[in-house]
């Protein structure tokens, strides 16, 4: 019972972690552990234009810090060539700034 609880999505969370993009990239480390593998960060999603604009006032970082409010899909194959687990969806930005990108492989 409890890996189905785990299995389900969630709605209206609070999630905080490393958001990084490249090409067929879009990558959101929860709590901003590089240790584990990522979620998709939904791509075009209603935060776009606003987070593009605090990336730019930032200087363009390699990677961002985020907390936002947002979705959080059940698991699935998600995202590029359905290589990740979960989606995250976001619905409010509550916070940007930079930090460094986690090395992973897919």
């Amino acid at each position: 019972m409890a890996i189905l609880f785990w299995a389900r999505g969630r709605r209206e969370i609070v999630l905080d972690g490393t958001l990084q993009f490249s090409f067929e990239e879009s990558a959101f480390f929860q709590n901003g552990d590089c240790s584990k593998n990522p979620f998709w960060w939904e791509y075009p999603n209603p935060l776009d234009t606003d987070l593009a604009a605090k990336w730019e006032a930032l200087g363009k970082p390699a990677a961002l810090r985020v907390t936002i409010r947002g979705n959080l899909s059940a698991v699935g194959m998600h995202g590029h060539l359905g290589g990740y687990l979960r989606e995250v969806q976001p619905v409010t930005l509550i916070s940007v700034g930079p930090t460094s990108r986690c090395q992973w492989q897919k």
